[in-house]
């Protein structure tokens, strides 16, 4: 090499020479240099990852993540209300109400379906928690013993129902008595978060047919680039499936390493709001997401491939 090249020429000449000697690259017949990809089952090596499907890796990365912060979302929603399910009471009371009218009510209660017990607040009970709350006033708690109405406890089952506070409120309304307004709410909380496990399940499926959309256009566009190679396979007697198979993997491993990458940006959000979750008593776990996540990542790329090699098929058929 001569002396009165410049270092930048003799640097470029150096990375030449590394690249000849790559094994990703080989020497063509025509003298230039193409790069080799590892062969897979099919018969022909994957073309290289490139920006497109970087970005398909990208975008069903984001949508997977931005579905699993939902699904611990509403985990986190579920535990919090079964905590505290097992202690929700109603109660129910009855002006003026006399020992034989407070029976029969509590009779009737017991019959609604999804009751799990009935119970009369005993006098005593009462008395004691107002003396408690009142802080010994032994005189004002008389007082207000004597205008309380009488009490009843319901309890409901493990399976309720969804309309079983309005089912008690009817019963309550029969006998002329009133139930707690204000334990309203915790069944409210529970039929909302029924509701929008429904809606999460159909927005699930919206984002999965996105993401196939996505990946099936990707793949459209890798196998236009390698339509002459795909052509010649078949006219060498490659069948259909032995076509299809790289494009399949190649769908099913995006997929699935875009399931990966959102399982682990799911940990980020989850460590910062551990604290807050654990004074909730909420039990969420970021491990019950890491096989949903990849295995749905897997199968929106499989089917992704599968919707692109199907129109591949279809229109060689109507060509031919």
């Amino acid at each position: 090499m001569p002396a009165h090249w410049p270092r930048s020429c003799i640097s470029c000449r150096a990375r030449c020479a590394r690249k000849r000697k790559s094994p990703m690259f080989r020497k063509s017949d025509n003298g230039l240099q193409e790069r080799t990809m590892p062969r897979l089952p099919g018969g022909f090596s994957l073309p290289p990852f490139g920006l497109h499907q970087w970005l398909a890796l990208v975008i069903v990365c984001i949508a997977l993540w931005a579905v699993g912060l939902l699904w611990l979302g509403l985990q986190a929603g579920s535990s919090w209300t079964q905590g505290w399910r097992q202690d929700i009471r109603f109660h129910i009371y009855l002006e003026q109400a006399d020992a034989p009218r407070l029976q029969a009510l509590a009779d009737k209660l017991a019959k609604v379906p999804g009751v799990a017990g009935v119970r009369i607040v005993p006098i005593e009970e009462t008395r004691t928690w107002l003396d408690t709350w009142l802080g010994g006033s032994a005189g004002v708690a008389r007082e207000l013993l004597a205008a309380l109405p009488g009490t009843i406890e319901v309890t409901p089952g493990l399976h309720g129902g969804e309309f079983l506070y309005a089912d008690l409120a009817d019963t309550a309304k029969a006998f002329g008595a009133s139930i707690n307004q204000g334990e309203a709410h915790l069944v409210q909380a529970q039929r909302v978060i029924a509701r929008v496990e429904s809606l999460l399940w159909f927005g699930t499926l919206i984002i999965g047919l996105a993401m196939i959309i996505i990946i099936s256009n990707t793949l459209r566009m890798t196998l236009l680039a390698r339509a002459d190679e795909v052509q010649l396979m078949r006219l060498l007697g490659a069948g259909e499936w032995f076509v299809r198979m790289p494009f399949l993997l190649e769908g099913g491993l995006l997929g699935a390493g875009a399931g990966m990458f959102a399982w682990l940006l799911l940990w980020p959000p989850l460590i910062a709001v551990g604290d807050w979750l654990q004074q909730l008593n909420a039990d969420v776990s970021g491990f019950a997401l890491f096989l949903p996540l990849l295995l749905g990542g897997a199968l929106v790329g499989w089917l992704g491939a599968l919707l692109a090699t199907t129109r591949m098929a279809s229109e060689n058929t109507s060509a031919a």
